[in-house]
């Protein structure tokens, strides 16, 4: 999958993140970590997709929709099938890896919101939740990329990863992506310290590198 690059205007947190994203992809291409590098892992779960054969559609340009009600948008979460593959801790943070089917979804790209619609092929949304390992706390405006790897050890899917919000999921980061055959998988995570402002009894927590994997099962196939 081809990374999807995110843009916005006047913003020097978000000039920085997308700085981080470029490193970090480069760290993921096959450079050696650093001494603020953590390596972990964790088990997995067993998941199975439902795609349901959509058309080829990338990014559109066309505006965000009307914001549906507080009862649509829970109805739609619920019908997500949201299914937990893994998670992982690594140093101060903790990553949950979820799973539902490729979803349409909206991210401010170049100054304006542009949709995104599920390419042919792409059976599965993946969604990660990231937290402060000892409060649970969300952090946002951070940098992930995620590769995931199958059981010979090729890359099938890779790339900076869409921080977004959905009720029922709240703060994550997310993209669809092609699993192409059930089996086994790891998903190999590098994550950028959060570009936001903290007060002092944060202000040295999140600094870091850090980098996670965390196998998992899949029991589907492309569509």
């Amino acid at each position: 999958m081809t990374p999807r690059t995110r843009t916005s205007s006047g913003s020097r947190a978000t000039a920085l993140a997308a700085a981080a994203t470029l490193a970090l992809a480069g760290v993921l291409a096959g450079c050696g970590g650093g001494e603020d590098d953590a390596r972990v892992s964790a088990s997995g779960t067993t998941a199975t997709a439902h795609g349901d054969g959509h058309a080829d559609h990338g990014a559109t340009g066309e505006p965000a929709a009307a914001a549906p009600s507080k009862a649509d948008q829970q109805a739609h979460a619920a019908t997500m099938q949201m299914r937990r593959l893994g998670s992982a801790t690594a140093g101060d943070r903790k990553i949950e890896l979820d799973a539902s089917d490729a979803t349409t979804f909206t991210v401010p790209e170049g100054g304006r919101f542009v949709t995104h619609r599920p390419r042919k092929g792409e059976n599965a949304h993946l969604m990660l939740m990231l937290s402060d390992v000892e409060t649970g706390e969300r952090l946002p405006d951070a940098t992930i990329t995620l590769r995931v790897v199958d059981a010979a050890g090729k890359v099938v899917s890779s790339g900076p990863q869409y921080p977004m919000f959905g009720m029922g999921m709240g703060m994550h980061y997310g993209d669809n992506v092609t699993i192409p055959k059930a089996g086994r998988y790891v998903a190999q995570l590098v994550v950028g310290p959060p570009m936001i402002g903290r007060h002092g009894d944060v202000a040295q927590r999140w600094t870091t590198t850090v980098r996670a994997e965390i196998p998992f099962t899949w029991e589907d196939a492309a569509r």
